[in-house]
């Protein structure tokens, strides 16, 4: 049959095969970003999150219980500077600039303020019981703070530290995120299966999204039409289309997903899959799991640098940081 059509008829068939070989091989996973491990580097006992600055030059470890939240040069891999902050430290989160950041602590019911640049405290907030994860507005003019054993959520004002509001969440508020238009924020219900919506020119509860068993952390993909959860005890990452407010996907990935980071281009999503000792990367596109990278035990914070060439973990058990490199 080949043989009996003429020659653009060919072109087409030959065109078309080699689309349908490039589908195939995407469809593989090879067309998805691969990791390569550069770094293995041991901090301070119990390392439980980690986050890249917005600039990319910093990146901060807090290691709970050591009682220090540790600074990277993001680009030598060497530390900056040590911070002991008396207690343990559980979550941060940089402001805009960079040149400061709020750490919440686990035992002290406080979170702190920092400069970056020296390590010096700014000043102390007091907050609910175990405050868990914190979380600025894109502007840096709110400070949200997930206190997970009172079952509140607290929003204060960053340039005076007055506490504004208190809204009682349900049991086990942890993960946070803004949209980087900060319109809304989204708090996740640990103890339940879903969601809360906030309207933040008001830090008003507005509405509710069923995700899911036990979400844990929550990142928005960069024009704000997509989130994605972890699933804590179903082993799963939950979508959501945030223009419809409902879940539109779901996919299996290693035990105990804890921490999740997405690119900077939104093509894909890191997981710590903390009983697997692996981190798992999905392609967004394609919505399916794209690799598994070994980690030390208990990965546990994930963090990708602004400009998409390096992916952090922190192994909370070994005490470990491990460093990949993107590579296309």
């Amino acid at each position: 049959m080949y043989a009996m059509i003429g020659d653009q008829a060919r072109t087409n068939l030959r065109l078309a095969l080699v689309t349908i070989l490039l589908a195939g091989l995407a469809s593989v996973g090879l067309a998805s970003p691969g990791l390569t491990a550069v770094k293995r580097i041991h901090v301070p006992y119990g390392p439980k999150s980690l986050r890249f600055s917005p600039d990319g030059a910093m990146v901060a470890v807090d290691c709970l219980y050591a009682h220090k939240v540790v600074l990277f040069d993001a680009k030598t891999m060497a530390v900056l500077r040590t911070v002991s902050v008396g207690g343990e430290p559980v979550e941060c989160a940089f402001t805009p600039d960079s040149k400061e950041l709020w750490v919440s602590l686990y035992n002290k019911a406080e979170v702190l303020h920092i400069e970056a640049a020296t390590g010096k405290i700014l000043g102390r907030i007091s907050v609910g019981k175990i405050p868990k994860v914190v979380e600025l507005s894109p502007d840096g003019k709110w400070l949200y703070v997930a206190n997970w054993s009172s079952g509140t959520l607290m929003v204060f004002e960053t340039a005076t530290g007055k506490r504004v509001h208190e809204l009682k969440v349900g049991r086990i508020p942890r993960g946070i995120a803004f949209m980087h238009n900060g319109r809304f924020a989204y708090v996740a219900i640990m103890g339940s299966d879903r969601l809360l919506v906030i309207d933040v020119s008001k830090h008003r509860v507005v509405g509710k999204i069923i995700v899911g068993i036990t979400p844990r952390h929550i990142v928005i993909s960069p024009d704000d039409e997509l989130l994605y959860v972890s699933n804590n005890l179903g082993n799963t990452i939950t979508a959501v289309d945030l223009g419809a407010g409902k879940a539109t996907g779901r996919i299996k990935v290693g035990r105990k997903p804890r921490t999740i980071a997405i690119s900077p281009d939104g093509d894909t999503l890191y997981v710590c899959n903390y009983e697997s000792k692996s981190l798992g990367v999905i392609d967004l596109h394609l919505w399916r799991n794209a690799g598994r990278y070994r980690t030390d035990v208990h990965p546990i914070g994930v963090t990708a640098s602004p400009d998409g060439q390096s992916v952090w973990v922190c192994c909370y058990r070994a005490s470990t940081v491990r460093i990949f490199s993107v590579r296309s």
